[in-house]
């Protein structure tokens, strides 16, 4: 739970401190100089979840000043275990102050220098999450949520009180914890391009799914870079061919289409006319996913394992070699084709404008079951026992712009941009 707060600064007060930023002298000030915590400046929440597969981890956090000071001041970051029961009584909870023995973390003193405004960075430090021996004795429970409170106090400065205290909300979760941030960025497939065993595994199929986790962050309506209308957040998949987004023109810009265009498809678009209750609400995560098979010639598309469109009779009449699913056309002597991306289609004015993790192309048309099973992970996942996965990237990284696949085919991808990989990430488990 993250609790939501009032900015500190008010509109006026922060317009005077940005119009003030290139003066130095003090005495122009109209209000004191103090400290508090960057992590803490809007929200004195902050989510610090740990995959439960992971050893130890960390949060980063720096002491910021209003405004520079003419000499060096010297701050105090520690852990304040008194707090604990003033956070409880305010929101409700009943959390307990994190034990110690997975704080690696002592406090610290750091210096903001005169004439800056932000500190060194100070590194909290967590340890012996999985515990000891392969029963992970005294492991930290899975999904239970422990208190860590940070304050920052100085004797050189007076510090911003209704900043100057971190609230970590520490789990270690079941739930998937890493993401990437694909705003304005999109994952590409340069070996696909390339004639070979690995683009051959993406051409000739007769079945397809797609399938996804997505966090829309916003809804463009008009790039401010390329001054164009926007109309489509891309998911995934080969533009005018075999493609899954959201939105569409002359469609709801908040709902999932599935785009069968292409000479393997053939079915257009589908749903056509879109369900409002379908809508992807902004800060929210979903899972999405697609199938079409030319055999039964039926194309599906799912919200959060439910089907919410259906197209039966559709596409190709029959399988054959001029007309089967060709995801690598580029392979295949076609140099000015489509490509096969994550986050982009048409253009660089349609990118997934939000998060993503947990993304799946198969050689089959999962069921419905298959897919609400299994939205978040596979089960006792090898990837020898899926061959019929063909791409599987978790986004796990955590870091670097080299997105793995997990497949049994090595379909590694490259970032258009660096990623960014923002900390805080609980994909909530639904199915469960």
């Amino acid at each position: 739970m993250i609790h939501q707060r009032i900015p500190v600064l008010t509109a006026a007060a922060l317009t005077i401190l940005l119009s003030s930023c290139n003066r130095f002298d003090p005495v122009d000030r109209v209000f004191p100089n103090s400290l508090y915590l960057n992590v803490s400046a809007l929200e004195e929440s902050v989510p610090a979840n740990f995959n439960n597969r992971v050893e130890s981890g960390s949060q980063k956090l720096s002491v910021v000043m209003a405004y520079p000071s003419e000499t060096d001041v010297t701050a105090s970051v520690t852990v304040d275990a008194g707090l604990v029961d003033s956070y409880n009584h305010r929101y409700g909870t009943d959390y307990a102050l994190l034990p110690s023995q997975y704080l690696d973390f002592s406090g610290q003193t750091v210096t903001i220098e005169a004439g800056r405004t932000t500190s060194e960075t100070v590194t909290i430090g967590f340890k012996g999450l999985l515990g000891e021996g392969e029963d992970q004795s005294g492991a930290l429970e899975i999904d239970k949520t422990w208190l860590l409170p940070v304050k920052v106090s100085s004797d050189d400065m007076a510090v911003m009180e209704s900043s100057a205290v971190a609230y970590y909300l520490v789990k270690r979760t079941s739930s998937i914890t890493v993401a990437a941030q694909l705003t304005d960025n999109w994952i590409n497939f340069p070996l696909l391009d390339e004639p070979g065993e690995l683009a051959d595994v993406y051409n000739n199929l007769t079945a397809i799914t797609y399938e996804a986790l997505v966090n829309i962050d916003r809804y463009d309506s008009r790039s401010e870079v390329g001054k164009v209308d926007v109309n489509i957040n891309s998911v995934m998949g080969v533009e005018q061919y075999l493609l899954l987004r959201i939105g569409d023109a002359n469609y709801e810009r908040q709902c999932l289409q599935f785009d069968g265009s292409g000479n393997g498809s053939q079915f257009g678009k589908i749903p056509l006319k879109p369900d409002p209750a379908t809508k992807l609400q902004t800060g929210q995560w979903y899972h999405v996913a697609c199938t079409y098979d030319q055999a039964s010639r039926t194309a599906r598309v799912y919200l959060n394992g439910e089907m919410i469109a259906e197209a039966r009779d559709v596409g190709v009449t029959a399988s054959t070699d001029e007309n089967r699913i060709t995801l690598a056309m580029r392979a295949l002597d076609m140099p000015e084709a489509y490509q096969f991306f994550i986050g982009k289609s048409y253009n660089d004015y349609r990118p997934l404008q939000g998060k993503i993790a947990e993304v799946r192309v198969w050689r089959v048309a999962r069921t419905q079951q298959e897919i609400w099973d299994n939205m978040y992970r596979l089960p006792d996942f090898e990837a020898e026992k899926y061959p019929d996965l063909i791409g599987y990237w978790k986004f796990d990284e955590g870091e670097g712009n080299t997105i793995h696949d997990s497949s049994m085919y090595g379909n590694d991808g490259e970032a258009q941009k660096d990623i960014v990989w923002p900390s805080g990430i609980e994909i909530p488990e639904i199915n469960k």
